[in-house]
């Protein structure tokens, strides 16, 4: 380690450039990864951040709970099977507008009971109520111009909501997700919809479900999640390429200190002919790898982490620690691998050669 580190520093220049587009390409990496994230909870996190494992919903849904239909009877049926478990939850898409503007804004109701533990931590104001027509939205909605205490309306009904509180991470199919009271679900449903008959689309449930009732299927928050659609087709196709980079840029390092140590076979030759043992030779090339690696992988990982603090709501970027630590990892471990071209060449290396000349 000793002699790698005072090869670093006398050729720092060179090493210098490698550490910048380990930084570079490692920053792109772990911004890239942190889109994955972010994209995936732009369509799942407001399930994701629910209180419970389980999901019941009809068995013609196909783990939708927004064409999920439970009939008065199996909401009745869940209820006195799981008690104080479950608690009923409503997802649809509609409008809002603030107050004397016309500009209809993308909303996702979460209609929940707010006595439940499905009710939402947030960050200004308070938690939603059983008081009437008050409403909990994304951090999202900041960004639009709606402050605490404004006077939303929903667009298709027209029934005015007080907002009381802030929540952050709140997303379903890429849009923002505002929660309101059961009641004032069905408030807003009957409004727009005289026809509007009490159904439940779900039942969230905390903890373990294992009784099945008629005419419904019980899935897994994960099922749910995998489920929704763009949500996997996005999740493959990002991660194969934030993999690819990952690979193809730890394999650039080991082409670089490949051509590095190329250069420099007249000096191994002559430590290989003075005694200079094979393993440690080999160490003295990890060492330079390692360091090159862990340092730019440290310095890319802060970077992006300074730049998440930055960006703002509607940017789809989220950092997940584990899987931060993971593809640095990874990245490293390859590094190493693809440095073990170098340690084969060194190890053809003929010292006699060398010392008589006869070097091509």
């Amino acid at each position: 380690m000793r002699l790698a580190w005072k090869e670093l520093k006398y050729n720092w220049k060179k090493y210098l450039f490698i550490e910048i587009i380990v930084v570079l390409m490692m920053f792109m990496v772990l911004f890239l990864s942190g889109l994955v994230q972010g994209l995936g909870r732009a369509v799942s996190s407001g399930v994701e951040n629910m209180n419970a494992e389980h999901f019941i919903l009809s068995d013609d849904a196909e783990k939708l709970i927004t064409v999920s239909n439970l009939t008065t009877t199996q909401s009745d049926a869940v209820k006195d099977t799981y008690g104080k478990k479950a608690t009923p939850i409503d997802i649809t898409r509609m409008y809002l507008q603030k107050e004397n503007d016309d500009e209809k804004i993308d909303v996702t109701y979460f209609a929940i009971n707010p006595s439940s533990y499905l009710n939402v931590d947030v960050y200004k104001g308070h938690k939603l109520t059983n008081k009437t027509n008050t409403i909990v939205l994304d951090d999202d909605y900041e960004s639009k111009g709606i402050k605490l205490n404004d006077t939303i309306k929903d667009a298709n009904s027209g029934i005015s909501f007080k907002v009381v509180g802030f929540t952050k991470d709140a997303m379903y199919g890429h849009v923002s997700v505002a929660y309101i009271s059961t009641d004032s679900y069905k408030a807003i449903m009957k409004e727009a919809n005289p026809m509007f008959n009490n159904t439940v689309h779900a039942y969230a449930i905390k903890g373990s479900a294992k009784k099945t009732i008629k005419g419904t299927k019980t899935y897994t928050k994960q099922e749910i999640i995998k489920s929704l659609p763009g949500y996997q087709a996005e999740q493959m196709t990002i991660t194969m390429v934030e993999w690819l980079l990952v690979v193809i840029t730890a394999f650039i390092i080991g082409i670089f200190f490949f051509i590095i140590n190329l250069q420099k076979e007249k000096e191994f030759g002559v430590l290989k002919a003075i005694g200079t043992r094979m393993s440690r030779l080999v160490r003295f090339i990890l060492s330079q790898v390692c360091i090159i690696s862990i340092s730019g992988a440290l310095i890319a990982g802060v970077l992006v982490l300074l730049m998440s603090q930055a960006l703002p709501a509607t940017m789809p970027f989220f950092l997940v620690p584990s899987q931060v630590i993971l593809v640095l990892a990874s990245f490293i471990l390859i590094s190493i691998l693809g440095s073990l071209a170098t340690v084969i060449r060194v190890a053809k290396i003929d010292p006699a050669k060398i010392i008589g000349g006869d070097f091509e």
